[in-house]
Protein backbone atom coordinates (compact mmCIF):
# COMPACT_ATOMS: atom_id res chain seq x y z
CA UNK A 1 0.00 0.00 0.00
CA UNK A 2 1.64 3.42 -0.89
CA UNK A 3 2.81 5.35 2.42
CA UNK A 4 1.60 8.83 0.72
CA UNK A 5 -1.90 7.31 1.58
CA UNK A 6 -1.11 7.81 4.95
CA UNK A 7 0.02 11.38 4.54
CA UNK A 8 -2.39 13.56 6.44
CA UNK A 9 -1.92 10.23 9.59
CA UNK A 10 1.70 11.45 9.59
CA UNK A 11 1.07 15.76 9.18
CA UNK A 12 -1.13 14.65 12.97
CA UNK A 13 1.70 12.62 14.40
CA UNK A 14 4.49 15.31 13.26
CA UNK A 15 1.53 18.04 14.84
CA UNK A 16 1.23 15.95 17.89
CA UNK A 17 4.97 15.61 18.79
CA UNK A 18 5.73 19.45 17.74
CA UNK A 19 3.38 20.62 19.81
CA UNK A 20 4.48 18.34 23.14
CA UNK A 21 7.94 18.60 22.58
CA UNK A 22 10.29 21.93 21.97
CA UNK A 23 12.74 19.85 19.57
CA UNK A 24 12.16 16.71 17.92
CA UNK A 25 14.43 14.72 15.40
CA UNK A 26 13.49 12.86 12.33
CA UNK A 27 14.44 9.64 14.25
CA UNK A 28 11.73 10.37 16.63
CA UNK A 29 9.14 11.10 13.85
CA UNK A 30 10.03 7.86 12.49
CA UNK A 31 9.71 6.03 15.14
CA UNK A 32 6.29 7.64 16.61
CA UNK A 33 4.94 6.93 12.88
CA UNK A 34 6.03 3.17 13.26
CA UNK A 35 4.73 2.25 16.48
CA UNK A 36 1.18 4.32 15.68
CA UNK A 37 1.09 3.48 12.09
CA UNK A 38 2.23 -0.06 11.80
CA UNK A 39 4.46 0.93 8.84
CA UNK A 40 8.37 1.99 8.60
CA UNK A 41 8.70 5.35 7.04
CA UNK A 42 12.07 6.93 5.50
CA UNK A 43 13.65 9.66 6.94
CA UNK A 44 13.04 11.53 3.49
CA UNK A 45 9.50 10.99 3.86
CA UNK A 46 9.20 12.30 7.34
CA UNK A 47 11.50 15.55 5.53
CA UNK A 48 9.28 16.19 2.62
CA UNK A 49 6.38 15.59 5.12
CA UNK A 50 7.73 18.56 7.31
CA UNK A 51 8.72 20.95 3.74
CA UNK A 52 4.88 19.78 2.42
CA UNK A 53 3.49 21.16 5.90
CA UNK A 54 5.57 23.86 6.29
CA UNK A 55 5.38 25.20 2.47
CA UNK A 56 2.94 23.47 0.10
CA UNK A 57 0.58 25.98 -1.45
CA UNK A 58 -2.01 23.45 -2.17
CA UNK A 59 -2.23 22.33 1.37
CA UNK A 60 -2.36 25.52 2.48
CA UNK A 61 -1.32 24.33 6.04
CA UNK A 62 1.65 26.62 6.36
CA UNK A 63 3.30 25.22 9.43
CA UNK A 64 5.87 27.24 11.38
CA UNK A 65 8.15 24.25 11.36
CA UNK A 66 11.83 25.55 11.66
CA UNK A 67 14.91 23.55 11.77
CA UNK A 68 17.40 23.94 14.50
CA UNK A 69 21.00 22.91 13.35
CA UNK A 70 22.56 23.27 16.60
CA UNK A 71 20.14 20.58 17.63
CA UNK A 72 19.67 18.84 15.02
CA UNK A 73 15.94 19.19 15.63
CA UNK A 74 12.29 20.43 14.28
CA UNK A 75 10.11 23.13 16.19
CA UNK A 76 7.24 25.03 16.00
CA UNK A 77 8.62 28.84 15.52
CA UNK A 78 4.77 30.07 16.61
CA UNK A 79 3.64 27.46 19.40
CA UNK A 80 -0.12 29.03 18.92
CA UNK A 81 -0.12 27.50 15.80
CA UNK A 82 -3.27 25.28 14.93
CA UNK A 83 -2.84 22.52 13.35
CA UNK A 84 -5.24 22.31 10.31
CA UNK A 85 -6.83 24.87 7.70
CA UNK A 86 -6.36 28.62 8.77
CA UNK A 87 -8.94 30.40 11.00
CA UNK A 88 -10.71 33.50 9.89
CA UNK A 89 -10.85 36.18 11.74
CA UNK A 90 -13.63 38.55 12.95
CA UNK A 91 -12.62 41.38 10.09
CA UNK A 92 -12.75 38.36 7.50
CA UNK A 93 -15.45 37.43 8.17
CA UNK A 94 -17.31 40.27 8.03
CA UNK A 95 -16.25 41.01 4.62
CA UNK A 96 -17.56 37.48 3.69
CA UNK A 97 -20.85 38.64 5.15
CA UNK A 98 -21.01 41.22 3.04
CA UNK A 99 -19.95 40.41 0.00
CA UNK A 100 -22.26 37.60 0.20
CA UNK A 101 -25.15 40.02 1.49
CA UNK A 102 -24.62 41.77 -2.08
CA UNK A 103 -24.15 38.89 -4.03
CA UNK A 104 -27.86 37.79 -2.87
CA UNK A 105 -29.73 40.46 -4.06
CA UNK A 106 -28.71 39.02 -7.24
CA UNK A 107 -30.10 35.35 -6.74
CA UNK A 108 -33.17 34.11 -6.86
CA UNK A 109 -34.74 32.61 -3.62
CA UNK A 110 -33.61 29.26 -3.55
CA UNK A 111 -29.67 30.21 -4.85
CA UNK A 112 -29.58 32.87 -2.23
CA UNK A 113 -30.50 29.69 0.34
CA UNK A 114 -27.90 27.98 -0.80
CA UNK A 115 -25.57 30.52 -0.67
CA UNK A 116 -26.68 31.41 3.09
CA UNK A 117 -25.87 27.63 3.75
CA UNK A 118 -22.31 27.70 2.46
CA UNK A 119 -21.68 31.22 4.56
CA UNK A 120 -22.70 28.80 7.46
CA UNK A 121 -20.51 26.28 6.82
CA UNK A 122 -17.06 28.54 6.52
CA UNK A 123 -18.17 29.91 9.33
CA UNK A 124 -18.64 26.94 11.13
CA UNK A 125 -15.57 25.28 10.09
CA UNK A 126 -12.93 27.88 9.57
CA UNK A 127 -14.10 30.99 11.82
CA UNK A 128 -11.81 31.37 14.95
CA UNK A 129 -13.11 30.24 18.52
Amino acid sequence: MPQNKFAIARYTIIDELLKKNTYVKTSTITETCKRNLGYEVSRRTIQLDLNSMKDDPFLGLFAPIEYCSKRKAYFYKDSEYQFGYQQLNLSEVDLLESVCSIASRHLKPDQRAILGDVLFKIKKRYMAK
